[in-house]
């Protein structure tokens, strides 16, 4: 009899013939199914009364020695006894008619326990450097008492188009080509764990350019689920990168559970991968010699172009922002936004500098603790800017009170400072790798049209009137003294922290030649904090020679762990 029926649907049996001696075989096929994460159903046959198999992975690539054919089945006993795997031979088949024997593994098992399953590993290699196609799978048993031999194919599987033959080769199944976002489980595996592909982020580490991509594990069925080992390779054109997953210790996900998984692939500076790979190792232990390890690709899935900004949801100044609901990072009552966005050239450093301004509000009744993440600019030409994070920012956010927190992203020249996108990145959870957790395009805020009116947030500061005076002094060392008077007035919002990694203001004094001569500094708290009205500030400056035209520039400027940040507020001549 042969018996035919899908893996998921109850068993169908339809009456056969029964051929020996190499004249013909049981074959029983199963109809095509595609589940719905987009999974081939595979092909189950009968083996004996009480096993059944199925063809896991097929492999046919070319090495140092020759090609390498490999296959590796799956086998269940369905009685309610101990089963012994036969001891038949599997045979690969080539288009051209030729068989070639595999040989078993010295791990596989002699025997099954009952409603188990186990994997049954054979190879071989060949002296031969041509193409060659394999066909199918196929049992024989060898009878080698008598004269001739006798053989019987006892069970036969087609595979042709199957064959694994390296990592540069295209997936012939269409079926195993996905596009970015499609979920999808691994072929071949007996996990019920459907992976979507989320994010892919390049980053350019010490060690090199490295691109992590992020896929989103669910676990849809009713028990613990453990993700099991696969491998993720990437693919630019005309090489492969091999990737390594960042998760050191087993993922596991409770029944309807999601949990985030990163695998990092480093790449050449300039490599743009176009896809990437999903391969499933697998083991062959050669009698009296070394293990063999190799994958067999299961998935092909195509990057996303590199992203344009403008598919990102546009960001409104002050509005709280959306993080992934798995992210733990920030706390749901934790409101985060950006308050400030500006963008100015470094003349003396040749580049520019964009600062950002971020509010944290605690909307609950109890201290919370300040969440570290990190802030990445998007440039209008693809690239990502690392923000560099104002130091020693506060440890707590009282209730219903918030703080500020303050980035710096330096671009070159040639950026427009149009087209931005703003990611929030957990850099914690993947560490040393980031993860986006909140991504928006984002727009600069344009400078107010009077530099006499500016911003420090949480304070709104407005120039009634300045002027500097210039001081001969007889007693040190007959040189000129620069003492400024700003008459200002300060607006503060309520209920905004302040504390000592707040930025200050920092006053730099010019000449006429455009040389700097001294500088001067001005806080918002403090003994000697700014205040409405009359401010005095003192320049550490003096020149042997009375200055008559001179300039001041402001800046907003705050520490980082890579030195200081200036924002230009204003210039003022006088």
């Amino acid at each position: 009899m042969n018996h035919s029926w899908k893996k998921t649907a109850a068993a169908l049996v339809i009456t056969a013939s029964i051929a020996t001696s190499g004249a013909g075989y049981i074959v029983l096929a199963a109809d095509e199914t595609v589940s719905e994460a987009g999974v081939r159903a595979s092909t189950v046959y009968r083996l004996t009364d009480q096993l059944d198999f199925e063809v896991k992975g097929v492999l046919n690539e070319h090495i140092a020695d020759g090609t390498r054919l490999g296959a590796v089945v799956r086998i269940k006993n369905n009685s309610a006894t101990i089963a012994r795997v036969p001891e038949y031979e599997l045979r690969a088949r080539t288009s051209g008619g030729i068989e070639y024997t595999l040989q078993p593994s010295g791990l596989n098992v002699k025997s099954i326990q009952p409603k188990a399953s186990t994997e049954l590993s054979f190879m071989t290699v060949i002296d031969r450097t041509d193409e060659l196609s394999l066909t199918e799978l196929s049992w024989t048993d060898v009878d080698l008492y008598v004269y001739p031999k006798k053989e019987t194919r006892i069970a036969t599987a087609p595979i042709a188009g199957e064959a694994w033959r390296g990592s540069d080769s295209a997936f012939a199944d269409p079926s195993a080509v996905k596009p970015w976002g499609e979920p999808f489980q691994i072929p071949a595996l007996t996990s019920p764990i459907r992976y979507t592909p989320a994010v892919v982020n390049k980053e350019s580490t010490a060690e090199g350019t490295v691109y992590v991509v992020q896929l989103l594990a669910h676990n849809p069925a009713g028990q613990r689920e453990t993700v099991p080992e696969f491998i993720v390779e990437g693919k630019s054109d005309g090489k492969v990168y091999a990737g390594k997953r960042v998760e050191q210790q087993p993922v596991t996900l409770d029944a309807n559970e999601e949990k985030y998984i990163h695998y990092a692939i480093a790449t050449d500076q300039d490599t743009v991968l176009n896809s990437i790979n999903v391969l499933t190792p697998e083991l062959f232990a050669q009698a009296g010699g070394p293990a063999v390890k190799y994958n067999v690709g299961r998935l092909n899935v195509a990057l996303p172009a590199r992203a344009a900004n403008l598919t990102y949801e546009a960001y409104r100044l002050g509005m709280p922002m959306t993080f992934d609901k798995r992210s733990e990072l920030i706390h749901p009552n934790l409101e985060v936004s950006v308050v400030e966005l500006y963008m100015h050239k470094n003349e003396e450093e040749g580049s520019q500098t964009v600062t950002a301004k971020f509010k944290l509000y605690n909307k609950s009744d109890r201290p919370m603790a300040v969440p570290v993440f990190q802030a990445d600019l998007v440039g209008s030409d693809g690239n990502e800017y690392s923000g560099s994070r104002q130091s020693a920012a506060a440890a707590n956010v009282l209730p219903n009170a918030a703080i500020t927190v303050n980035y710096a992203f330096p671009v070159p020249l040639s950026e427009t400072g149009t087209e931005l996108a703003l990611k929030i990145q957990d850099a914690t959870t993947a560490a040393p790798f980031k993860s986006t957790i909140a991504a928006y395009s984002v727009a600069l805020q344009q400078p107010a049209s009077s530099e006499n009116e500016f911003s420090v947030y949480p304070f709104r500061v407005k120039i009634d009137s300045w002027t500097v005076g210039v001081m001969f002094n007889q007693n040190a060392k007959l040189a000129y003294t620069y003492k400024g008077k700003f008459h200002l007035d300060l607006q503060r919002e309520d209920q905004v922290q302040v504390d000592g990694s707040f930025p200050h203001l920092l006053f730099e004094l010019y000449d006429s030649s455009g040389r700097l001569i001294g500088t001067a500094k001005g806080s918002f708290l403090g003994a000697n904090r700014l205040v409405t009205g009359e401010n005095n500030i003192t320049f550490d400056a003096t020149t042997e020679q009375f200055e008559h035209t001179l300039t001041v520039r402001l800046y907003e400027v705050f520490t980082t762990a890579t030195g200081e940040s200036k924002r230009l507020l204003g210039t003022y001549k006088q």
